[in-house]
């Protein structure tokens, strides 16, 4: 009976695409985009206010009534996990980081669901033999979606306890136990590396910039001088990351913001400044020298320092 299957995927190009492939059951989405903005251990109403108000802060809905609306209709999709009746529900979420705390979240409520009946299985990859640079489910056709539903694997209890450790790893105002996490999770394939990178986005101890803000930065400094450009090149040197339009925009506006890139007035054409090569040198501490005022799951970075920063070459946090 289709009626008793259900699919929770990580987003609506995905659900396009499952629609199409002609496979058992009900299609449904939840996809808050829980790299961004604060993680806080709270319950769902207060969890979901939180994310409103940075919904509208960061410029994704125009007002917290629209935000709520969406998150909402996100959680009542879980609905599934307990539906009187269900024998399956099957998680399509893939290797990145905005999947892999999806799945986190959705799996730590999951585990609050004691009528549970339904089956737990997952579809996640990090590569497909068809599409040379995988960003996502949403890339594949619904025939090659498809061909994955065969290949979907059950979801074992200690991969539900991983989840479940690692959520309240990220929702927690102090990130230390999430480097112990990382070494050590392994029921979930693509966790640990979701972890590190999770971290890597907390200001590293020289420039004070993350990651993703980092190699872009470094992309313009080799040239790239449009979006466009900088997006194509960290797609293909970051696929545990893959930055959106919207993400993509908003890290270029902080490094503009920083003036450590500018940007032509006639054409638009990107720059590094020298403050920026000062910054990729390590010369240059933007925490230190123009504050910071951003959330990394329940860290809340603000000020000047002391700030929680990740030392990549030591893979390990420091307070500075």
């Amino acid at each position: 009976m289709t009626d008793r299957i259900a699919h929770l995927c990580n987003g609506d190009s995905t659900a396009d695409g499952l629609s199409l492939a002609d496979l058992p059951g009900d299609i449904r989405v939840w996809a808050d985009a829980l790299d961004q903005g604060p993680l806080l251990p709270v319950g769902g109403e207060a969890f979901r206010a939180a994310r409103a108000r940075f919904a509208v802060t960061a410029g994704w809905e125009t007002n917290e009534a629209a935000a709520q609306a969406k998150l909402s209709g996100w959680d009542q999709s879980l609905a599934v996990l307990d539906a009187p009746g269900m024998e399956e529900v099957v998680l399509w979420y893939e290797h990145d980081l905005f999947d892999q705390l999806a799945l986190c979240r959705v799996l730590f409520l999951a585990s609050f669901t004691e009528a549970r009946s339904a089956q737990l299985t997952m579809v996640s990859i990090d590569r497909h033999p068809e599409v040379p640079l995988f960003l996502g489910l949403g890339q594949l056709a619904p025939e090659q979606l498809a061909a994955l539903w065969p290949r979907r694997t059950p979801i074992a209890k200690e991969a539900v306890e991983e989840a479940v450790a690692t959520w309240i790893a990220l929702t927690a105002a102090d990130p230390r136990v999430l480097p112990y996490l990382m070494k050590r999770v392994r029921a979930l394939p693509f966790l640990a590396g979701a972890i590190e990178r999770h971290l890597e986005e907390f200001p590293d101890p020289s420039s004070g910039l993350g990651r993703s803000e980092r190699q872009a930065l470094a992309s313009i400094g080799r040239g790239a001088s449009t979006h466009a450009e900088v997006r194509q090149e960290l797609h293909a040197i970051d696929p545990r990351y893959p930055l959106t339009d919207v993400q993509g925009r908003a890290v270029l506006e902080t490094l503009t913001s920083h003036e450590l890139i500018s940007a032509s007035p006639a054409g638009g054409a990107l720059a590094i400044t020298a403050r920026g090569r000062q910054a990729l040198a390590g010369a240059f501490d933007v925490v230190a020298e123009l504050g910071v005022d951003r959330w990394r799951g329940g860290v809340q970075l603000s000020g000047r320092g002391p700030v929680w920063r990740w030392d990549g070459a030591a893979r390990k946090l420091v307070l500075r």
